[in-house]
């Protein structure tokens, strides 16, 4: 006569393991959209996009290194908001500066602008920086103009030649 353990596995236990899965599956689904949140076009998400755009900009994007986020090369910076391939190529940036704003960035088509502006200027006013880089001046602005009124925005202070700047972003 066979013992019940000798059978191997039973309907119960099948069914248990298949509830769990089903479970588990049913949770990631659930949860996914969650993790592209910041990314999709849902008005209460531009306040995060504004956030993490502000922290690539000054950790990575324009940063001299990434061990020493805000301090942002002088180069890279002068060739994102000027368009300069030339000098974007020259200074070994990590972004193609005549695409644009929006696909530099990865914000998915939003309306964006990215602006330096000196510390003690309003930081949603405030005129822009003119830095001159090899001869050539540029105003630290880029993006969309014309905001709407539920624009998000991010700032940071950096520093670009041991000056310290506010890198504003507005994203709507």
């Amino acid at each position: 006569m066979n013992h019940p353990l000798d059978r191997g596995q039973t309907v119960i236990d099948f069914g248990i393991g298949a509830g769990i899965f089903v479970l588990t599956v049913a949770l990631v689904f659930a949860f996914i959209p969650s993790l592209f949140e910041p990314f999709s076009s849902a008005a209460s998400s531009s306040s995060i996009v504004a956030d993490r755009t502000a922290d690539h900009l000054t950790g990575s994007l324009l940063a001299v290194d990434p061990a020493t986020p805000s301090v942002l090369s002088t180069a890279c910076t002068a060739a994102f908001f000027g368009g300069n391939d030339t000098l974007s190529t020259a200074a070994d940036c990590e972004f193609v500066a005549s695409e644009p704003v929006d696909e530099q960035l990865g914000v998915g088509g939003r309306d964006v602008n990215v602006t330096v502006r000196n510390l003690g200027d309003s930081p949603s006013t405030g005129p822009a920086v003119q830095r001159t880089v090899d001869g050539t001046s540029y105003t630290l602005t880029k993006g969309t103009d014309g905001f709407r009124s539920d624009v998000s925005v991010a700032s940071r202070v950096v520093l670009v030649d041991g000056d310290r700047y506010r890198l504003v972003v507005k994203v709507w």
